[in-house]
């Protein structure tokens, strides 16, 4: 199961009542996501990493809360 991709993987999925890990040790969120590819400015990125680092976050959800705030002002 560990050699499978994304894809196959969702075929053997199932829902139990238990704690559910994904291959690298992190929880599996409920929410639906998809992956996307950006172009950033090398410093920028930096100051992202340092900044999600310190909030105990990755990167991915330090930007969606970074977004998510930008579009509810």
């Amino acid at each position: 199961m560990k050699r499978l991709g994304p894809q196959a993987r969702k075929l053997f999925e199932f829902s139990s009542g238990r704690d559910t890990r994904g291959v690298s040790g992190r929880k599996e969120t409920k929410q639906k996501s998809k992956k996307y590819t950006f172009i950033l400015p090398v410093e920028l990125m930096k100051k992202v990493k340092h900044d999600a680092v310190e909030q105990e976050k990755t990167i991915s959800q330090w930007l969606a809360g970074a977004i998510e705030k930008k579009l509810s002002e």
